[in-house]
């Protein structure tokens, strides 16, 4: 069979005008009339909002209009993936660092950004949580009292209707007692950012007509579209949302973010107005890849084949669930990795905490289970004084077997592919070993 494009090199198809500078970003973008918008963002990680005082803000040359949670119609609970748990602006509370509080539309960003000092917030501090595990616990300040039976119990998120979601294959009491060996470890990941070029901008023009055209540079136009119609309580057919050119994003751009605080501003002045953050503001309010605390228990038997797993898993959702709960269920049904294991359970929680929400990233709700799960199948094998090569091609599904959601696999290129890596490595063992632990 021949191919005509695959293996040939296409130049981008935008690739002259991203080195020319000809492709127009949202933060490259203009329009008559249009104003700057800079934000209030929360100086506390948990706290009460006491008082809110706009007034010197707005007696501030230059300043046009000042947007508070009272500016959206439907401003909490309305925003969010799945979950709706999360506020357009902070009303009443603050659940981390850098949400947004007010957003204040100038003449220039420099007028914005001294409005934004003039405004007065009171605060009254509350105790903050950062481990997703102590906020497990019955004594925790609660994150989201307003949701407790509704989408969290606690500071457990309520995900599908259930505080913990689980995976059962087979009998995993059964397959540890038909192992020759287990092994238990803990593992944990940390936060990680995704830091694209061009940080999160918005420009939103209100028309006569009642219609709002948005430039965002989300990756996915019509989530925010919706979820603008809800927030705002507008037809859709009233709202226009264009992504131009996106400089990176990594997850960060997957959705809807700060789209309808912009909107709401500009609606409320009539005029355009832009929000271009800054790459200081970006990471204050961009999301993180959600932190993981895993137990991970394997029984083994004595020629390699794996008998069972149990698995747990503790994401740190942050102060709101965001597409934590959906990367989750991924992770939960697909966290034991491409390997026969006849029986399985894994339990995961999601968890409110005080850290920004965490969003998606690369390797969506798998690469924390997968380098758990790879260094698992490492001990294993060096407890077995068996070539770790060898054990994942015994271990690793085929064609016909039945993987632990009950689906029947096909075309399962597994071996192939470790084979050939194997090979083309020039993988050996021991000797590969040594040679490495000699550099």
């Amino acid at each position: 069979m021949m191919y005509s494009q695959i293996g040939v090199s296409r130049p981008r198809i935008d690739a002259r005008k991203q080195v020319t500078g000809q492709i127009q970003y949202v933060a490259d973008m203009y329009l008559p009339g249009m104003l700057y918008a800079k934000a209030l963002l929360s100086p506390e990680h948990h706290a009460r909002i006491l008082n809110l005082d706009t007034s010197k803000a707005e007696r501030l040359p230059g300043v046009r209009a000042i947007a508070t949670a009272r500016d959206v119609p439907d401003n909490f609970p309305s925003m969010g993936e799945g979950i709706l748990d999360q506020p357009v602006f902070a009303d009443k509370k603050v659940r981390h660092r850098g949400e947004p509080i007010v957003l204040v539309a100038a003449d220039t960003e420099e007028i914005a950004s001294e409005a934004v000092d003039l405004v007065k917030v009171d605060f009254e501090p509350l105790p903050v949580i950062f481990d997703a595990r102590e906020a497990m616990q019955p004594s925790a300040p609660l994150i989201h009292e307003e949701g407790q039976g509704k989408f969290c119990k606690g500071n457990i998120v309520i995900a599908f209707g259930v505080e913990c979601m689980r995976l059962v294959h087979g009998d995993v009491q059964k397959g540890f007692a038909e192992a020759d060996f287990i092994l238990q470890e803990n593992f944990a990941t940390s936060a990680q950012r995704g830091t694209p070029i061009e940080p999160h901008a918005y420009l939103v023009k209100p028309d006569s007509n009642g219609k709002v055209t948005v430039w965002t540079n989300s990756q996915s136009p019509f989530r925010v579209s919706v979820r603008l119609a809800l927030v705002l309580r507008l037809p859709l057919n009233k709202i226009r949302v264009i992504s131009p050119a996106v400089g990176g994003g990594f997850g960060q751009k997957g959705g809807a973010s700060y789209e309808a605080n912009v909107a709401a501003l500009a609606l409320k002045i009539g005029r355009p107005v832009r929000w271009a953050l800054t790459m200081h503001e970006h990471f204050e309010v961009g999301s993180t890849k959600a932190p993981h605390n895993m137990m991970f228990k394997l029984g083994v038997k004595n020629d390699g084949r794996l008998t069972a797993i149990h698995r747990t898993h503790i994401a740190n959702a942050g102060a709101y669930a965001s597409v934590t709960v959906r990367s989750c269920q991924k992770c939960t049904m697909l966290g034991s990795g491409p390997y026969r294991i006849p029986h399985q359970l894994a339990e995961t929680w999601v968890v409110y905490t005080n850290k920004v929400a965490s969003g998606p990233f690369r390797g969506y709700g798998m690469s924390q289970p997968a380098i758990a799960f790879e260094t698992m199948m490492d001990i294993a094998a060096e407890r077995l004084r068996m070539d770790p090569m060898e054990f994942r091609l015994r271990n690793s599904l085929r064609d016909d077997d039945i993987c632990a959601t009950g689906q029947v696999m096909h075309s399962v290129g597994m071996q192939a592919c470790l084979t050939k890596v194997r090979d083309l490595s020039q993988w050996h063992w021991p000797e590969h070993e040594q040679n490495s632990s000699a550099k």
